[in-house]
C-alpha cells in the first residue's frame, strides 16, 4: 500500500519551500534582491556549455524521469564531455551509492564514472564530523543504502538491529528517504523520539517531490521531514541542495574556479536554483522534470517563489 502523500500541485508546495528560502535569506544578506533578479533568459545547453568552466547537472527531472532517459539527455552531456567542460552529477539522492547511481546511468547510455557523482549522502559525514554530532546517537530515516552514508552506524545508529542505544537516546535525526517510512517502523520509530524531545532535523534529501514520467510529482524525503519540522517545531540542518554543504563538495574539486563560471542546470527553483544563486552560481532551470508544462505560466511561479533562474531551457536535449 502506498501511503505517500498525494501531491495535487506545485502552487501546493509553495509554503513549504518557502522555508528553505527563508532560511538561505536569514543568513545571507542580500541574497533576496539576487534571487528575484534572474534574467530567465531562454536558451539550450548548447549555447550554455562554452560560457562555464563547470556544469553542474541535477539527476531526476534533468538526465531521467523514473527509469526512463530525458530524450536527447546523452547526446547532450557526450557534448559536454567533448567540449572539454568539466561535468558533475549533483543530486540529492542519499539513498543510493555512487556505485549504484552511476550503473543506472551508464545503462540510459550516459558517460559517467563514479567520480562525475556528487550526492547529498557524500555530504553527511564530512557534515556531521565538522557540526558537532560525531559519536553521537542518532536515528535513521532512510533505506538500506542510505545507511552507508550514515556515521559509524554499527556503534551510533539507535535504529539499527542490534543497537546498545534506545530510540529516545537519539540525539539528532538524520533524514536520507522517505521509502521505507510512511506507516512503518521508521515513521513509528522517528514519532516516538520527537514525543519525549525535541532534536534537529539533519536534512540529508530536502526534495519536496520528485517527478514521474506520467506527469505527477511523488512525495519524497523532504517532504515527509517537513510533516515532523511543523508537527513538532524541529530545527533543519540542511546537508542537500539548496543548502551548502552539498556545494561545498563541489568547490573542494574545483577550488580555483570562480563561483561565476560554474552552471547548475536543475529542474525544481528552491532546491538547485535558490542554491546555486547562495552560493554565487549560475543557475539554469530545465522544464523537463517538476516544471514541467509551465511555459509561458513560468513567470508566475517564479514570482511566487521569489526565485528566478538565469537561464530556462526545455530540457538537456533541446
Amino acid at each position: 500500500m502506498n501511503l505517500k502523500p498525494r501531491i495535487e500541485s506545485q502552487e501546493a508546495l509553495t509554503p513549504r519551500y518557502a522555508r528553505y528560502r527563508r532560511l538561505w535569506c536569514e543568513a545571507r544578506p542580500g541574497l533576496d534582491e539576487t534571487l528575484r533578479a534572474g534574467r530567465m533568459v531562454r536558451t539550450t545547453l548548447a549555447e550554455l556549455r562554452l560560457e562555464f568552466d563547470v556544469i553542474l547537472l541535477d539527476a531526476f527531472g534533468v538526465l531521467n524521469l523514473g527509469d526512463g532517459v530525458i530524450p536527447g539527455a546523452p547526446e547532450a552531456v557526450r557534448g559536454l564531455f567533448a567540449a572539454d567542460r568539466q561535468v558533475r552529477v549533483v543530486s540529492n539522492n542519499a539513498s543510493q551509492s555512487p556505485a549504484r547511481m552511476v550503473r543506472k546511468l551508464k545503462e540510459m547510455g550516459y558517460p559517467f564514472e563514479a567520480g562525475h557523482i556528487i550526492s547529498s549522502g557524500m555530504a553527511v559525514g564530512p557534515y556531521v564530523a565538522a557540526s558537532g554530532y560525531r559519536d553521537r546517537p542518532y536515528l535513521l530515516v532512510g533505506s538500506e543504502d542510505s545507511a552507508l552514508y550514515a556515521p559509524d552506524a554499527g556503534a551510533w545508529m539507535v535504529n539499527r538491529a542490534g543497537s546498545r542505544w534506545a530510540i529516545e537516546e537519539a540525539e539528532y535525526l538524520l533524514f536520507c528517504s522517505n521509502r521505507d517510512y510512511h506507516g512503518g517502523q521508521q515513521e513509528i520509530d522517528a514519532k516516538a523520539l520527537l514525543a519525549v524531545k525535541n532534536v534537529p532535523l539533519l536534512l540529508a534529501n530536502p526534495d519536496l517531490v520528485t517527478p514521474k514520467p506520467d506527469g505527477r510529482l511523488e512525495a519524497v524525503a523532504g517532504f515527509a521531514a517537513m510533516d515532523l519540522v511543523e508537527a513538532y517545531d524541529l530545527v533543519i540542518e540542511g546537508i542537500g541542495k539548496p543548502f551548502a554543504p552539498i556545494f561545498e563538495l563541489v568547490r573542494a574539486q574545483f577550488p580555483d574556479v570562480a563561483p561565476e563560471r560554474i552552471l547548475m542546470v536543475g529542474d525544481t527553483l528552491d532546491t538547485d536554483v535558490l542554491g546555486a544563486a547562495a552560493m554565487g552560481f549560475a543557475s539554469c532551470l530545465a522544464l523537463s522534470g517538476a516544471c514541467a508544462g509551465w511555459g509561458e505560466a513560468l513567470e508566475r511561479l517564479c514570482d511566487a517563489r521569489g526565485i528566478r533562474p538565469d537561464y530556462v531551457i526545455d530540457s538537456l536535449g533541446r
